[in-house]
């Protein structure tokens, strides 16, 4: 029998759709980004995080941009640690970035939806918050991923990632 898609994760594939929509005019000024480095949960338990993003621009304000981030982040499980964090865990989300152009200050939030569950990331619905610094196409961000304690347990995945811009 099929599987049917919780609200939550439905309302994040419409908020993706939505957004998506509207920034269909802005494909050629589309930025893509991909980015990879290290998470960390509870117990300082780490394992590998990639990344994959349109961020398309929204709108440009006085020295900087404000750009739509629509993606995708993979958690790799993790083994031999007394918590459950074996699944992999794969989050869809969408939210906004700011970009200062004049010192590189990046800020960002979304909201998501996720594949895979455990200790850490324990369901829907997933925000991910951002902070770092970009310099021209390259990019360090630290960025978090919580359900705000709407699930429990909610440890939560933080994580430095390098980030290229295409």
């Amino acid at each position: 029998m099929p599987e049917t898609m919780s609200p939550s994760r439905s309302l994040a594939m419409a908020a993706a759709l939505f957004a998506a929509g509207f920034s269909l005019p802005a494909v050629a000024q589309s930025q893509f980004e991909l980015s990879a480095g290290p998470s960390w949960t509870r117990d300082n338990e780490s394992t590998a995080v990639i990344a994959a993003a349109w961020m398309p621009t929204f709108r440009p304000i006085t020295n900087a941009t404000l750009r739509w981030e629509i993606g995708v982040l993979h958690v790799r499980g993790r083994d031999d640690t007394r918590y459950d964090l074996a699944d992999d865990v794969t989050v869809g989300h969408v939210g906004m970035r700011y970009e200062r152009t004049d010192n590189g200050l990046t800020l960002g939030f979304g909201v998501g939806a996720q594949s895979g569950h455990t200790d850490a990331l324990s369901g829907d619905p997933q925000f991910i918050s951002t902070a770092g610094w970009r310099w021209d196409r390259f990019s360090l961000l630290a960025r978090h991923i919580s359900n705000a304690s709407i699930h429990q347990p909610n440890d939560g995945e933080t994580m430095l990632v390098a980030a290229w811009r295409f």
